[in-house]
């Protein structure tokens, strides 16, 4: 059976991270002391997975020089860069069409941390023949935010709060999608070309049998439901991505990435990546991550802090992100919005 190839979404402005956001992509901002995009490798080349493109736009030349042509993380890379605007998850993978080959593929978006099974997910589309498996996990506030819900063979019901013919769902959602999801050539051949949404302009006409050969002969829309152990996190406002930091701290999380992330066991309660110097004088409390070549001042207390590479934290700090252009306070207790701003057509 040919491996699937795969496409990691990287090209977003990274409004809603606000100052976390001006210098870099967001498949760029270290969690656990590695960019997200190494994540994303990771996670992919678990299931056997090296053969990737990615888009680009906000802060290209950046990415780019990181991942090149994938080498040194073990995957193959393509790039699709965005000129003049961006295109959106729809577009996106529209634009990257061809190098996306005539077999089923995988698109994930470049903010997320898991540990998915991604390997049981392309066997339970296999098994069903889909055309769209989404990738999705519960969550009680799907309802709130236009989820999804299921048939007990994992046919998509409901989504965004409709049925396939249109009507208003019934019960609430229970799911929500996790930004990932596995596709076979015939969807993909729906996609209009310019910006656009893919689960709004590409899965919700899929659904609804209306912009493709749909449930017709193009194979149907399903739903993977992660397992409740699975972990799962959207890196997309600066509350979550302090948020996604301070969780690998869970032994479970901390074992399963272990071998793949650059930690150094400095002391309890901090993940330390080469090069980095906490000075003993210094009072750690919560959780704190020190990137490559980060450094904090003698006696200053850190509590859920995260620095940077190359960074130096010099005063106490209390949750806070330590950035070349400075200091960002966060606020733990604020979720940030659930999603960004509209896609202009224009």
């Amino acid at each position: 059976m040919e491996t699937p190839r795969a496409m990691i979404l990287a090209a977003g402005h990274g409004t809603r991270l606000g100052p976390l956001g001006q210098d870099r992509p967001k498949p760029m901002l270290p969690v656990g002391a590695r960019p997200l995009v190494e994540h994303a490798f990771a996670f992919l080349r678990r299931a056997g997975i090296t053969g990737v493109v990615l888009n680009s736009f906000t802060h290209a030349d950046a990415l780019e020089a990181h991942v090149g042509d994938g080498a040194r993380f073990g995957v193959q890379a393509s790039w699709s860069r965005e000129i003049d605007r961006i295109l959106g998850t729809g577009g996106g993978v529209r634009h990257a069409r061809r190098f996306l080959g005539d077999g089923t593929c995988v698109v994930m978006n470049g903010k997320i941390v898991t540990t998915a099974d991604l390997g049981a997910a392309l066997a339970f589309h296999r098994a069903r023949s889909a055309g769209v498996t989404l990738v999705l996990r519960e969550d009680p506030e799907a309802g709130r935010w236009g989820g999804f819900t299921l048939e007990p063979d994992g046919r998509v019901a409901t989504m965004l709060g409709a049925r396939d013919d249109g009507a208003p769902a019934v019960l609430p959602a229970t799911h929500m999608f996790t930004g990932i999801s596995i596709l076979e050539p015939a969807f993909l051949d729906t996609l209009p070309e310019g910006p656009h949404c893919l689960v709004r302009e590409g899965f919700m006409p899929w659904f609804r049998g209306g912009g493709g050969p749909g449930l017709r002969d193009g194979g149907a829309l399903y739903g993977y439901a992660l397992p409740g152990d699975a972990y799962w996190w959207d890196h997309s406002t600066p509350s979550r991505y302090l948020w996604g930091n301070l969780n690998l701290f869970d032994p479970a999380l901390r074992d399963f990435f272990a071998h793949e992330l650059p930690w150094h066991p400095v002391r309890p309660g901090v993940i330390a990546a080469p090069g980095a110097v906490l000075p003993d004088s210094v009072v750690t409390d919560g959780a704190v991550v020190l990137g490559p070549g980060a450094s904090v001042a003698p006696g200053v207390r850190l509590e859920n802090v995260v620095v940077w590479e190359g960074c130096r934290a010099s005063t106490d700090l209390t949750s806070a992100v330590v950035t070349p252009a400075g200091v960002v306070p966060v606020d733990l207790a604020d979720p940030g919005a659930r999603t960004g701003p509209a896609l202009s057509r224009s």
